[in-house]
């Protein structure tokens, strides 16, 4: 600052001890800005982990260790045994096959049902004979000449004769 001319010099480097002692610029230092998206992130894992964190140890130990970083118990998983175990001496392989192949049968008779409807509602195609003679249309026509002789165009309107409204 001492080789610069004074009237160079800021107003706040002429001035620090008053400008710092300011109470007005002492608070604009303080001001709280706007939370950045990881702390929000944070914040949200944390009250999901409060609310929801229980369940989750029991159901899903792999997703609570994912999510927090510690080991989760593994739950015992013998009330799912026995369901299953129950479930296999209610039902047995020849019941599974009479099921399948009565589900077969059924699957049949609805494609042969929706083929017979396509066989009705097939498309049949008509094809009729031209019914308009175009030959009343075509004339003769010299090959040596032009093809707009006598089409003089709108410019020669005097050369045709027009009817003239008679008064009385």
């Amino acid at each position: 600052m001492s080789d610069l001319h004074p009237s160079k010099v800021s107003y706040y480097g002429r001035n620090k001890r008053t400008f710092l002692s300011n109470p007005r610029y002492k608070s604009a230092s303080s001001v709280k800005t706007k939370p950045n998206f990881n702390l929000l992130i944070k914040q949200e894992t944390t009250r999901f982990i409060e609310a929801c964190g229980p369940l989750i140890k029991i159901k899903d130990p792999a997703l609570y260790s994912s999510i927090t970083g510690k080991k989760a118990k593994q739950a015992p998983l013998v009330s799912e045994k026995t369901n299953q175990e129950e479930v296999k001496e209610k039902t047995s392989y020849d019941e599974l096959d009479a099921y399948q192949k009565m589900r077969d049968a059924e699957r049949k008779a609805e494609l042969e049902k929706a083929r017979a409807k396509l066989k009705k509602n097939e498309v049949k195609f008509n094809f009729e004979n031209q019914k308009t003679d175009w030959s009343v249309y075509g004339y003769w026509v010299n090959a040596h000449l032009p093809v707009t002789v006598g089409k003089l165009g709108s410019t020669q309107a005097w050369r045709i004769e027009k009817e003239t409204p008679e008064y009385y």
